[in-house]
């Protein structure tokens, strides 16, 4: 899909946690694949690059869940709040990195 040719595929590690696979690539042990939402704080941090533009757009999510008769409580309330402004941060941080001029 990026495009690339002529490069070595060698079958490196298996990682079997997204977030094994994150601190690899952070620690120059090669490339991952992960949801951007999860290698956030690396990319924004920059211990991580994107080394192309292209996205998979995925069908799945993240759902914020908890019983009806809760909802309402000022503890979840306040706690939904919180992951939806970390979440909305985020991607305000991403979008200003994607607006950069490469080189």
């Amino acid at each position: 899909m990026a495009g690339v040719i002529g490069t070595e595929l060698s079958h490196g590690p298996v990682l079997n946690r997204v977030s094994m696979a994150i601190d690899a690539a952070v620690d120059g042990q090669g490339i991952a694949l992960a949801r951007t939402t999860l290698a956030a704080t690396d990319l924004i941090s920059g211990r991580l690059l994107r080394p192309f533009t292209e996205e998979l757009r995925l069908s799945k999510t993240y759902w914020i869940i908890c019983p009806n008769a809760t909802a309402s409580l000022p503890k979840i309330v306040t706690f939904r709040d919180c992951l939806v402004a970390e979440a909305a941060y985020d991607v305000r941080q991403l979008k200003k990195l994607s607006a950069r001029p490469k080189g």
